[in-house]
């Protein structure tokens, strides 16, 4: 759908999240030398509620009707500084000084981006998981769904406001618990929506999450009931705040890729485990809940576009802000509109100094911000392709991999999924595009040197001495073994040191991560550890901003890594999207080359490296990383391939500080809560028809 844009109402406000104040002129970060894209955002006195004593407006590309309220702002601040708690929100309407580019000052908040957001309002949002048949491809097939829809419905709010999401599980054959992907959940353990923090949500019960958005962006929420997620149970979620670049317009539904399965997702992860059907596959891909067969696209030329492909409105020379989302169960994708730039200004919550680019990997569990240039002469049909093509050596399909030089798939998915369409006089939604591909010379789904050019707005400096042991935190995914005999693909975790230490200390390798429904980590950190299959790392607690904790994901030991070992059809050769529960992290390095520990920390990026909470380990290479250790209690930190992370693929920190903050700092009321959901959980646990068949339970 096109959004009409307000030429004279705008709000400029840019948000600096560090200790000194800092400023940013968005002509030097663009280097345009239009001064009309690089108007501020600005608002009238119609935007303010007298009568309320707030603040109210219609931020750009929220859905309609929807406002942000302040209540700590009102009339008298409109055209100065809110002081207090910290911060300095300055509000600014626009006048001939400042109308100058050369002239305008950056107005900002200076506060602490961890652990502080302006106050906002409660806003509550009602989720129902039930059951329903659908055919997003034209195949139907049973789905759980949120409210009906898949995706399901959009959760939207304000940086500072509190969600409070009222969650019914109305499914007839298991539980359900809901993670809100990418949500630091600061000092807030028992709401991020995991196997570790609370007992699933029992069938015909209702589970409330209550929550303040202390970062702002694009992001989703998911089941993360073993592999609910990948039949259905998601959805996006958008907080609206500041961006580090200009734009006209901008879309509140984000662009959400995803791949699909035509049977029952638990069904198709008993092929993870099997050495005969050799790994999950996927049947197709959608965007935005929309597919095809190969073969539909030239049947769907001379129809109405629209309702055969999602489509992006756009305007010739316009600046378009879309956000996207990759929610597959196993794909990663290369994201590109033909014979179009795009400008990315966010990653995974994360403002970054933007950057131009002719496409973009999105893999598992990734989120964009990005800015479309709108061509000043677009071609007379008006529509060019959107394509999401699966990134090489990050997918798998029934039918073959998918890969864009030697592919393995004698009828590929087209990747031809959506629709920009430009709305001028000879535009019609009667053709399809006649657009060409952009040149893309990196299919791979690591996209190491894209990946490393993203530098975010607010600068990190890391210590190059991290609090914790790097040695106790290099962790090596493998290939679950049974007496030393292979199976299938059921991929997961060993928790060890260098091997041939090992072997001098007999050392024996960790069990997959299997956790249990029943007694949630948090309530039992005493007994963290105790059991054959807990996995757990243990980190110090530490409120200094200079202290960090470094860690290695390192693939060079995985058999499916070596061709030599293994046949890549029997176990691919894949990457491992990796998702950090609880904390943004850095990326210090991304190879594909195998970790060295006497020389590859020589040449890690200290300075302000990439920051985000979703990072891809190469095969047969590494990543290190780190984050503050600031906020205490029990994270996951996983690969978001929903059949690995099913199969074990997963560990839990312990971030505490000796004396159980962890657990203390949720109070007496909290844990009861959880104790009592646990509790009827059990009660129903012994109800349940249906018996679940092995699974981790991530």
């Amino acid at each position: 759908m096109a959004w009409r844009v307000n030429s004279i109402h705008f709000l400029f406000y840019l948000l600096v999240l560090s200790r000194a104040i800092s400023a940013i002129d968005f002509g030097q970060s663009y280097g345009s030398s239009d001064p009309s894209l690089l108007t501020p955002r600005q608002y009238t006195e119609d935007d303010l509620d007298e009568t309320s004593g707030h603040v109210s407006f219609h931020p750009e590309g929220a859905t309609e009707g929807f406002k942000c309220h302040y209540p700590g702002l009102n009339s008298e601040d409109w055209e100065g500084c809110n002081e207090g708690a910290g911060s300095r929100w300055c509000w600014i309407r626009q006048t001939e000084a400042n109308k100058d580019e050369s002239t305008r000052k950056a107005y900002t908040v200076t506060t602490n981006y961890d652990n502080y957001a302006p106050v906002g309002i409660q806003r509550h949002y009602y989720l129902d998981i039930a059951k329903h048949t659908i055919a997003p491809d034209g195949t139907p097939r049973e789905a759980r769904l949120f409210n009906g829809t898949y995706p399901g419905p959009l959760i939207e709010a304000c940086w500072g406001d509190t969600v409070i999401v009222h969650v019914t599980n109305n499914l007839d054959d298991e539980g359900s618990i809901i993670h809100w992907h990418g949500l630091r959940q600061y000092w807030n353990n028992d709401q991020d929506g995991v196997s570790m923090t609370q007992c699933p949500i029992a069938r015909g019960s209702t589970w409330t999450y209550n929550f303040t958005m202390l970062q702002y962006g694009t992001t989703w929420y998911h089941s993360h009931y073993s592999v609910q997620y990948a039949d259905g149970v998601l959805g996006p979620l958008i907080v609206h705040g500041p961006a580090s670049a200009p734009y006209d317009v901008a879309y509140a539904w984000p662009l959400f890729m995803t791949d699909w399965v035509h049977g029952r997702a638990e069904e198709e992860f008993e092929n993870e485990k099997s050495s005969k059907v050799r790994g999950s596959k996927a049947d197709n891909i959608l965007l935005d809940g929309m597919g095809r067969s190969p073969k539909a696209a030239s049947a769907y030329d001379g129809e109405d576009i629209r309702s055969s492909y999602p489509i992006t409105e756009i305007l010739p020379g316009q600046r378009v802000r879309l956000r996207l989302i990759n929610g597959a169960a196993g794909t990663s994708f290369i994201f590109s509109v033909d014979g179009h730039k795009i400008e990315v200004i966010a990653n995974d919550l994360v403002p970054v100094k933007p950057i131009v680019v002719d496409s973009l990997l999105v893999a598992i569990g990734q989120r964009y911000d990005i800015i479309i240039q709108g061509l000043q002469d677009p071609s007379p049909g008006g529509n060019y392709w959107i394509r999401t093509q699966p990134a090489d050596g990050c997918n798998t399909f029934r039918n073959g991999i998918f890969n864009s030089t030697d592919s393995t798939n004698p009828n590929p998915l087209d990747p031809r999924t959506g629709i920009l369409h430009y709305d001028i006089p000879k535009a019609t939604y009667f053709s399809l595009p006649h657009s060409t591909e952009n040149n893309i010379e990196d299919y791979s789904c690591a996209g190491i040197s894209e990946q490393n050019s993203l530098r975010p707005v607010v600068p990190w400096t890391i210590s190059k001495t991290p609090l914790n042991n790097l040695a106790l935190s290099t962790f090596y995914p493998a290939h679950q073994t049974k007496a030393d005999v292979k199976y299938g693909n059921y991929t997961h975790w060993l928790l060890r040191l260098d091997p041939l230490v090992e072997k001098a200390g007999g050392i024996k390798f960790h069990n997959p991560f299997f956790a249990n429904f029943s007694t949630p980590s948090l309530l039992n950190l005493t007994r963290i550890g105790h059991g054959e299959n807990d996995t757990v790392v243990r980190l110090p607690y530490s409120s200094n901003s200079s202290d960090f904790i470094h860690m290695v994901i390192d693939g060079s030991l995985l058999p499916s890594t070596r061709r030599a070992d293994l046949d890549p059809d029997v176990i691919p050769r894949l990457a491992h999207p990796m998702h950090w529960h609880g904390s943004d992290v850095v990326l210090l390095a991304q190879s594909d080359q195998p970790f060295d520990p006497a020389t590859s920390r020589d040449t890690w990026n200290y300075d302000n490296p990439p920051r985000r909470d979703t990072i891809t380990a190469p095969a047969g290479g590494y990543i290190a990383v780190a984050f503050k250790p600031d906020n205490p209690g029990v994270w996951l930190v996983h690969c978001h391939i929903a059949w690995h992370a099913s199969a074990g693929l997963a560990l839990q920190m312990v971030i505490d500080d000796g004396h159980s903050l962890a657990q203390g700092m949720l109070g007496d009321g909290k844990l009861q809560r959880l104790r009592d959901g646990c509790d009827e959980w059990k009660a129903d646990l012994g109800r349940l028809v249906a018996s679940k068949k092995e699974d981790s339970n991530v």
